[in-house]
């Protein structure tokens, strides 16, 4: 496929926060791209480094943190192409898989998002949450994943969900089902995309022969602040996902939980647990007060 139909077909849209330099290898693999850049804030000295690409066409900001899905929401007003990719500032993607991407959603009109095969995260595919949950949210249990019974497929594969540090995604579609979704500030927002794309009978495919690296966690610099954010809304974004009531009497009993757990591991001068369960009270005391 010939690189300048495209970059007239795509762009690429990268959503930093406190971000680390592993951007930079990257943008290696990215110089034959139109590069889009969403500035969530913490980025000072990234941004400078940042100026020197030709090919980032756009440096944005709210100037705040706007999380990941609204940050690719407000990207998404400056997408002029029928197509656009969604990485991570941790991710390292070749130009060849980019164009295989490319090639499986044009050829399949109802693909709303095509995927890499993640080399180091075979777990980013599956079945929606909904599907392999018995019967509450604490009763969790997940069906064997394709790619653990199969390491090397030979074709491509519709999954119900693909995880989102590299996703190429149809602008249609992506107007068609709302873009993300508001409510999500971080997690849980490519599953729901995922499954409002599905509701729609649109597919979800991922391709073997497009791989990527992924450096999880790599992507933000290492600190308190990423901590508390990362534990505060891996624990409220699968509530606003299963849309559980505000006032069930299960966030009480969860609630009671967290703090009893706080004062224990304080006790026992196991800081970083206690912490840890303070913030999940907090997350759940935020959910049915501001929701």
């Amino acid at each position: 496929m010939k690189l300048m139909i495209l970059n007239e077909k795509l762009t690429i849209v990268i959503v930093l926060y406190d971000s680390s330099d592993l951007i930079f290898n990257c943008l290696e693999e990215l110089h034959n791209f139109n590069i889009i850049i969403v500035d969530n804030g913490k980025n000072a000295l990234i941004l400078k480094k940042l100026k020197k690409y030709r090919n980032i066409e756009k440096i944005i900001s709210k100037n705040k943190n706007l999380g990941f899905g609204n940050a690719v929401n407000f990207a998404f007003r400056h997408v002029k192409t029928d197509f656009f990719l969604i990485l991570n500032p941790d991710i390292i993607i070749s130009e060849d898989s980019i164009k295989e991407l490319f090639k499986i959603s044009l050829e399949n009109k109802d693909c709303a998002i095509s995927a890499p095969l993640l080399l180091s995260d075979k777990d980013g595919y599956g079945t929606l949450p909904e599907k392999w949950i018995k019967s509450k949210i604490k009763t969790v249990k997940k069906e064997k994943n394709f790619f653990h019974k199969n390491p090397k497929p030979s074709g491509n594969i519709c999954v119900d969900v693909a995880k989102g540090c590299a996703l190429l995604i149809n602008s249609k579609h992506f107007k068609c089902v709302g873009m993300f979704s508001k409510e999500y500030f971080l997690f849980w927002e490519e599953v729901d995309l995922c499954r409002k794309f599905l509701r729609k009978k649109l597919s979800v495919i991922v391709c073997p022969n497009a791989l990527a690296e992924h450096k999880e966690g790599s992507s933000v610099k290492n600190n308190i602040r990423k901590f508390i954010i990362r534990t505060f809304y891996s624990e409220k974004s699968p509530l606003y996902y299963f849309k559980v009531k505000r006032y069930s009497f299960s966030h009480y009993r969860k609630m009671l939980k967290y703090l009893f757990r706080t004062a224990t591991y304080f006790l026992v001068f196991n800081f970083k647990n206690s912490l840890k369960n303070l913030i999940k009270f907090f997350a759940i005391f935020s959910y049915i007060v501001f929701k």
